[in-house]
């Protein structure tokens, strides 16, 4: 299976404006072209996985709008602490909500299920991405798109399934100490357990730089 984190970011690594803020203030910076080369990456992976707090402060559709298919959409949350109202529940293409077996009894359940998407649940006080990705492989699905939030994005880094990074750099500076950043978890504190990556290819476009980094000892997962 293929991971590929995909994000719009300042030249400081931002990703939001502002803690807790939302995304879509980037989006202002891009033009049709650019949003058409997001969507049209969309159409060539298989699913597509954003984290709850994408869900609660963009409430994106997440699908790919200029032709081709559209990839599932997959949110791990441990909590269900989003709104029913939520796109990727309302909207008809696909959607994988993915949480723990001690969330079995909530009521947010009952609901995702009414709207017709599906529950996934993989670990116990946690969502088990290895379990996770072990299971939708056996779907047969190959590529993922994470335009995760800090957050999960760490968590992808730090379990090292991360094969590519495609950043959309805007050359912008957000600032902000607790402003979400492309990986935010954590953190290592040992140069040795960093996650090292090269640069595979680097694009000067008119409204941003398109850097494209690939994972440099791969692992098989």
């Amino acid at each position: 299976m293929k991971i590929t984190i995909f994000s719009q970011i300042s030249i400081d690594g931002k990703l939001t404006l502002g803690h807790g803020g939302s995304s879509k203030g980037l989006f202002q910076r891009l033009n049709d072209e650019d949003i058409q080369f997001i969507h049209e990456f969309r159409g060539k992976v298989d699913a597509i996985m954003v984290g709850r707090n994408t869900i609660v402060t963009d409430d994106p559709q997440l699908t790919n709008r200029y032709g081709g298919s559209n990839p599932l959409r997959i949110i791990p949350t441990a909590s269900l602490d989003f709104p029913d109202s939520a796109r990727v529940l309302c909207s008809p293409e696909d959607s994988l909500i993915v949480t723990t077996e001690r969330a079995r009894g909530h009521a947010m359940i009952q609901r995702i299920r009414e709207h017709g998407k599906e529950v996934l649940f993989a670990g116990i006080d946690r969502v088990d991405f290895n379990l996770l990705f072990s299971l939708l492989k056996q779907r047969g699905i190959e590529h993922i798109m994470v335009e995760g939030g800090g957050y999960l994005n760490w968590q992808m880094f730090d379990l090292d399934v991360v094969d590519d990074i495609i950043l959309m750099q805007l050359p912008i500076i957000i600032g902000g100490a607790t402003t979400t950043t492309l990986a935010d978890g954590e953190g290592y504190q040992d140069i040795n357990n960093t996650k090292a990556f090269s640069l595979h290819h680097f694009d000067a476009r008119s409204n941003y730089n398109l850097l494209h980094f690939k994972r440099i000892s791969a692992q098989t997962y």
